[in-house]
């Protein structure tokens, strides 16, 4: 089975540089009371409201949310390629996603 892998690479299509970039379907879902929501970037929101108060904290979570964030993951993200020199590659160079040569 082959790795799992998130990062964007440079590909050539047509005789152009293109970028993969990856777009997640989003999806909320509640895990034994902590709210989860997966944003369309790839990143992941945790939240759960603090007792007796309308205030978030820093929170635990549960290995089996870590497995069921992961899995989701997979399943929601989708490839998009954008030419390197675009607006989108750029932004997501900005959102801290390491970019990776083809070979």
């Amino acid at each position: 089975m082959a790795a799992f892998k998130n990062s964007p690479r440079i590909v050539t299509i047509a005789g152009k540089r293109m970028m993969e970039i990856y777009t997640h379907q989003p999806l909320t879902f509640d895990h034994f009371d902590t709210h989860c929501q997966i944003q369309s970037n790839g990143k992941i929101k945790l939240t759960k409201p603090v007792k007796d108060s309308d205030e978030y904290d820093e929170i635990e979570i549960p290995a089996s949310l870590v497995f069921k964030l992961v899995g989701l993951l997979k399943d929601t993200r989708s490839v998009e390629f954008v030419e390197v020199n675009s607006e989108a590659a750029n932004q997501a160079k900005k959102d801290g996603e390491t970019v990776k040569q083809s070979e």
